[in-house]
This record gives C-alpha cells, structure tokens and sequence, in this order.
C-alpha cells in the first residue's frame, strides 16, 4: 500500500505524520519504506538519526525526486508499506505520487492560511482521479490546540469549513500540538517510542482509522 503524506502548505507536519505512521507500522511487524521527496530531506536526516542509534524496528529509506511513480509502483512490490514524505506545496513529487497511491493523507492546521489551500488541493486530487480512480483522501488536522475551549470550537469551525469540499474526508483522528512530537524528532524516534501514552494514542488511533477505511 502506498500512503502520500501531501499538502500544498508547508509547516502542517508532513514529516512528522509520515515519520510516526512509519514506525507505527514497523511496530506491527509491517515491512516499511519512507520514500523523502522533499527536497529539505527532513525524513531523511530523522532516519539517519535512528540507524545511527541502531534502534528497532529499522525501516528502509528511499529518497527520490520529480517523477517518483516508477519508483513508488517498484517499492509497492517489495514492501507492505510504502509513506511518501513531499514537499508542502504543489510539486511534481506531490502529483506523481498521488498517480500511484492508495491513500493521500493531508495533514492541515486550522488556521486560514492552511485553509486556503484545501480548494487547490481538490482541483489536483480531481485531476489525478482521472488516472487513479483508487486514490482515497483524507484530510488530518494537526497540531490542534489541547485547550479544551479552543479546541472545541477550532474543531467545528475546521468541519464546517471542509462541509464546502464533500471529496475530501476530515478524520476523526487528531495530532495535537504537543511538545513531545519536536522532542523525539533529533532522536530519530516517534513519539510511540516515548513516555507520553497519550501521543502515542493519538498516532495509533490514527493508523487504526485510515488502514480500516
């Protein structure tokens, strides 16, 4: 199964989502391949990070740029997963990469700025759809505020807003704004391999809802 962790807005957690999803699979004895098409290569120096602390599980890293569809169809064969990191904007990785998966997973902040994106991200996702009718599109709200007032009426204005574009799906899941999910990054961990259970949850929740869908 190939997952595109994609948006057209940098700063939403691309590389974080892709990274926790990625050793959340490897925990259940998935074989796993992170595939960095962002040219900041993030993915790739948290990966070096954990290989050089030779922590387990290990997961493979491919880096790959401009057209990765060939690539991501030849990794699809070996791997049980294959996570796209792209850049947060509209990139020839973003597009080529939807082409081939089987899941765009479009993590959003509610904040304007985010939102503004999200009617550029269904113009592509219909044009792609056209070649990979398979494509299913989930948006992730991230880095949510843990303030229970905030957080209530942030989540409904962030549904009512994606009420205007039915294509797309908000899940139920959330990552919220948490410190734990910086901290863990230079260590090349994820924050299920960390003392905060309730992170934890959240990423395990997280996969439990995409891959049941």
């Amino acid at each position: 199964m190939i997952i595109t962790i994609g948006s057209n807005k940098g700063g939403t957690g691309k590389t974080t989502t892709a990274t926790n999803i990625s050793i959340a699979l490897a925990l259940k004895k998935k074989d796993v391949c992170l595939v960095d098409a962002d040219f900041q290569r993030s993915s790739s120096r948290w990966h070096q990070d954990r290989q050089e602390a030779k922590l387990i599980p290990s997961i493979a890293l491919v880096e790959k740029y401009d057209n990765v569809s060939s690539t991501l169809e030849e990794l699809n064969k070996k791997f049980d997963y294959v996570i796209v990191d792209v850049a947060g904007r509209n990139s020839r990785e973003m597009i080529t990469a939807m082409s081939v998966s089987d899941i765009l997973l479009s993590p959003h902040q509610a904040s304007q700025l985010d939102l503004d994106t999200i009617q550029e991200l269904q113009q592509q996702i219909t044009r792609v759809k056209d070649l990979n009718p398979r494509l299913s599109c989930y948006i992730l709200h991230t880095m949510a505020s843990t303030n229970p007032t905030v957080r209530t009426n942030e989540r409904k204005e962030f549904q009512d807003y994606l009420n205007e574009f039915p294509t797309l799906s908000l899940l139920n899941s959330c990552l919220y704004y948490r410190k734990i999910y910086r901290d863990v990054m230079p260590f090349g961990k994820s924050v299920i391999e960390s003392n905060n259970l309730i992170a934890a949850a959240e990423v395990l929740d997280l996969i439990g809802e995409v891959l049941q869908k």
